[in-house]
């Protein structure tokens, strides 16, 4: 593989040589530090992936990423910044794959293995811990039935991650509710209903073979497991099993809008 560094800090291009001709499967590693040399060399040298630096100097990156796309089709990009921010546009406008200055050695070498597998369509991804809701509305498994489906209504939500000290032991949905729920053809009274219902947990009727995911994954994964699931909503926990974050079908749909709204606007 030959890679080429569009770099114009010395120190950064010196670091990454080091790194990149430890790697066998580098053959050649070549240097420039301005946008139009680099547009220069890709069109004389065409070599396999450029790391490029998003503020490289001579010529706005987004033109950039355009022209060196016109120059070499195959070309694989990896962006590089010291802000995050730039992680977004950066792959809406065409980049294989974002890595932050800040990121360990390791990481950077990873990502190269995953696009020399095939993975750049992957990598240009979202992830769900850039998407996921926070903010986790959750109950414990001694909850009533009838406060958990109070608050679905009062908080417009169609899932309950059930939590006990912390760790994700359940999920209950509206579903799960309805059903545990006398039908309208019981023969009890309006007040044996209640007692009955208050009595009822929701440990009792809640899902305990949980499908979750990891915040490090993409939101193509999660779509992915939604999908052969049948379910529209995904627990997102950390290497503990704790509870880190929800991401849903709306949060899915709204990534793609973002991305969409994204491309447009820094075509105009």
């Amino acid at each position: 593989m030959h890679v080429l560094l569009a770099d114009n800090h010395p120190q950064v291009r010196s670091a990454l040589r080091l790194l990149l001709e430890q790697e066998p499967e580098i053959e050649n590693v070549d240097e420039v530090t301005d946008a139009r040399s680099l547009l220069t060399r890709v069109q004389t040298a065409h070599p396999d992936l450029v790391l490029l630096d998003w503020e490289l100097p001579g010529l706005s990156t987004l033109n950039l990423l355009s022209a060196l796309r016109e120059r070499c089709p195959g070309l694989l990009v990896i962006a590089l910044s010291v802000r995050l921010e730039v992680r977004r546009i950066a792959l809406a406008t065409g980049a294989d794959a974002f890595v932050s200055k800040g990121d360990s050695p390791e990481y950077l070498l990873t990502i190269l293995q995953k696009i020399k597998n095939g993975g750049s369509d992957k990598m240009k991804q979202e992830l769900i811990k850039d998407w996921m809701t926070r903010e986790v509305i959750s109950i414990a498994p001694d909850t009533p039935l009838p406060e958990a489906h109070r608050l679905m209504t009062e908080k417009q939500i169609r899932r309950l991650p059930v939590v006990k000290e912390g760790r994700l032991i359940g999920i209950v949905t509206r579903g799960d509710v309805r059903e545990a729920e006398p039908s309208d053809a019981t023969s009890l009274s309006i007040w044996e209903v209640n007692y009955l219902l208050a009595k009822l947990k929701i440990e009792k009727i809640m899902t305990r073979n949980i499908v979750t995911i990891d915040q490090d994954a993409t939101i193509g994964e999660a779509a992915k497991l939604m999908m052969e699931q049948k379910i529209s909503g995904l627990p997102v926990v950390d290497n503990k099993g704790n509870i880190v974050g929800i991401i849903t079908e709306s949060d899915i749909f709204r990534t793609v809008v973002k991305r969409w709204s994204t491309v447009e606007s820094l075509a105009t």
